[in-house]
């Protein structure tokens, strides 16, 4: 929603498992789409589970349907190309027009490695990558010290962070955490009387259960943070480039994003990311209002 309210050309969306089932991701994309008027955005299925491990829901913040309980309430826009996997259909998309296409990754990167994985070339061929993910204080949301999306396929981002030859930025769990919009702002956006107002009301109403836990000073926007350093990139404050991996091990860390401190800190890492780590909330609840009109 955010990133067609910025005036952003959006050519495909590609569906993985991760917050809920891939067919749920499937079906609540083009609910999504539909609401925005723009169910003809072609839409892809991807990875139904991890390269390597079960897949773990998140079904206590999402819901059991992945919408907070109310997809059926909304139909989905008419049924997309099932018989392309969405990893194929990156690697054609990016070789016929290198240079051109932003990757958004806002859930696990199985489909992303899968891309590379069939084209060491996609990397290269694609603009940039803006990720939602990761922890770089060590905060965890589903372990102590790891983030969900992260945490989900650890294996698939070290395949993107190793072999992805372009940009790439990522928004942390804990710029989620420091940038949250304010609860008078998000008040103002589950009143807006438009057919999206009442659609981002109705999928955020489950969420509220979660804060009830936990300390926060407004509604988390994780999500919404990669597409805005993406499009929106004045709202970015601070940022800082750095050296990185992910752990692929550990009880209580695996997935934790891990940073170069010194230059003898993980030799094997050549590249930096850019790290966007705060937002300017004014701006940012500016944008998520406007999304809603």
């Amino acid at each position: 929603m955010l990133a067609l309210s910025l005036h952003s050309t959006v050519e495909a969306v590609t569906c993985v498992a991760g917050n809920t089932t891939l067919s749920n991701v499937y079906s609540n994309v083009r609910r999504v789409l539909r609401v925005c008027g723009m169910d003809k955005i072609p839409v892809y299925r991807g990875c139904e589970r991890p390269l390597t491990e079960p897949l773990d829901l998140a079904t206590e913040y999402h819901g059991h349907d992945g919408l907070g309980g109310v997809a059926l309430d909304y139909p989905a826009g008419p049924d997309g190309d099932t018989s392309s996997h969405a990893s194929q259909v990156l690697v054609q998309m990016a070789r016929e027009a290198p240079g051109k296409f932003t990757l958004l990754l806002l859930g696990p990167h199985t489909n992303a490695a899968l891309a590379l994985l069939l084209d060491p070339q996609f990397g290269k061929n694609l603009r940039d990558i803006f990720i939602m993910g990761g922890n770089v204080e060590g905060r965890g949301n589903v372990l102590p010290g790891s983030e969900f999306n992260f945490k989900t396929d650890p294996e698939a981002v070290h395949v993107v962070l190793t072999r992805a030859e372009c940009p790439i930025t990522i928004v942390p769990w804990e710029a989620a955490v420091k940038s949250p919009i304010p609860w008078h702002v998000y008040q103002t956006m589950t009143k807006q009387d438009t057919v999206k107002g009442r659609f981002f009301a109705a999928i955020t109403r489950h969420n509220l259960r979660y804060y009830e836990k936990v300390e926060s000073d407004g509604y988390e926007v994780g999500d919404a943070l990669a597409v805005v350093a993406a499009l929106a990139p004045d709202a970015v404050v601070h940022e800082y480039e750095r050296r990185v991996a992910v752990e692929l091990s550990g009880l209580h860390t695996r997935g934790q994003l891990v940073q170069a401190w010194t230059e003898d800190m993980l030799p094997e890492v050549h590249s930096k990311v850019r790290i966007a780590a705060r937002f300017d909330k004014e701006l940012l609840s500016e944008l998520l209002i406007r999304m809603l009109i």
